[in-house]
């Protein structure tokens, strides 16, 4: 924690960073549960589904190309492009009355909250000088991230009145007034130049290095575990178990309650004492075995579903602190090749997740999905046990 003092005291533009993600989150965290149900007013399971899966290709696409645009622009100009567009298509979700008009700025929106995301990703690691804070510096802007995260459904379920959700993109679209003003202070910083790699290259590096190759499918399997728990739980909460949504708000804040109390601590002491992949595997098995139980689960109790539902978050917190630090210490700053390719596992996941979930339900009933996504997660213990530890 000393260490992590002595960063915020040192750098004026790393707290900027911190603050800028106060704001960027709550924009984000306020609209990602409620998007699939906001959607369903307009479009089937399958065709949410599809949305989901189509801008997500579109999304890889533009990340494993990120270095050549970021080459071109800047990571400034890339990050403020950003925020332009992300307005735009969080406005237009909430004004427009066609299907056809929602559908295109939903997936404007789709694409460009991972690349707004990726972007500041390369602003906080060219911040970041000395590899022996990452995983505190990780660790903070990650609980800064799951603080407004946890609280912004309290917020949701207050601005749902009458399942109104024109407020609640109101309200989101206006925190990017605040990101933009703060990100301007970064228009004469100097960040690292940006050579664009080819994509390929960066594939058969990832390909060759065992410890990259590993801790990418651990991002991966917590990303599909978000993407698939984002889109089907507040649906299965909602169609199936009879939660209103200003219920599932209110359960969804004590979920994630886990982010904001353990990824300070075990970022710490990844860095002080222990290896990632023994927090890594311990998260994995937490995370897989309460996913599992959700589909046991049928009966409508508040804090039934608020306590599994944590649970399944301390596996989550745990994995995504380890996951950020051990692949932020193996990677060098002005690798934005590599640290692409590390995000794409989100929009990939949003690719999975709906092709897996509509495959499943050809064949088993809704709440059966949940297993078989325990049981994936719990295989990620396989893959954290296969990583050399950084310490």
């Amino acid at each position: 924690m000393h260490k992590l003092l002595l960063a915020f005291r040192q750098s004026t533009s790393l707290n900027t960073i911190f603050l800028s993600n106060i704001f960027i989150s709550l924009h984000y965290a306020l609209i990602i549960y409620i998007n699939s149900s906001f959607l369903s007013q307009f479009f089937s399971q399958t065709q949410v589904s599809s949305l989901y899966i189509i801008g997500s290709i579109i999304n890889t696409y533009l990340l494993l190309n990120a270095s050549k645009i970021l080459e071109k622009i800047g990571v400034y100009k890339f990050v403020i492009y950003s925020i332009g567009i992300e307005i735009l298509g969080t406005i237009g979700m909430f004004v427009s009355s066609s299907p056809v008009l929602i559908g295109f700025y939903f997936l404007m929106h789709l694409v460009n909250i991972s690349l707004l995301l990726f972007g500041m990703d390369i602003f906080l690691e060219d911040f970041t000088r000395d590899h022996s804070k990452t995983g505190s510096i990780r660790a903070t802007y990650l609980t800064i991230t799951n603080t407004t995260i946890m609280i912004s459904p309290a917020i949701v379920s207050v601005l749902l009145v009458h399942d109104a959700y024109a407020l609640v993109y109101i309200a989101s679209a206006l925190f990017l007034v605040p990101l933009y003003h703060y990100m301007t202070r970064f228009r004469a910083i100097k960040i690292a130049p940006i050579k664009h790699i080819r994509a390929k290259d960066t594939i058969v590096e990832y390909a060759k290095s065992k410890d990259l190759s590993n801790v990418f499918t651990t991002q991966f399997l917590l990303q599909l575990f978000y993407a698939f728990m984002v889109v089907y739980t507040p649906i299965y909460m909602n169609k199936y178990i009879g939660f209103s949504l200003s219920e599932i708000g209110l359960i969804f804040t004590i979920m994630l309650i886990p982010f904001i109390l353990i990824e300070l601590p075990v970022g710490n002491l990844e860095d002080d004492k222990y290896g990632e992949k023994e927090f890594l595997s311990i998260g994995f098995v937490i995370m897989g075995l309460s996913t599992l139980f959700i589909s046991f689960i049928t009966v409508k109790s508040f804090w039934v579903w608020a306590i599994i539902l944590f649970i399944t978050r301390v596996g989550a917190s745990i994995v995504e602190i380890s996951s950020d630090t051990y692949f932020f210490k193996k990677v060098p700053k002005d690798r934005s090749d590599v640290i692409s390719f590390f995000r794409i596992t989100r929009p990939l996941s949003f690719i999975v997740a709906p092709i897996l979930a509509t495959i499943m339900l050809q064949f088993i009933p809704f709440q059966y999905m949940f297993i078989i996504m325990g049981s994936i997660m719990i295989v990620g213990v396989h893959y954290a046990l296969a990583l050399r530890d950084t310490n």
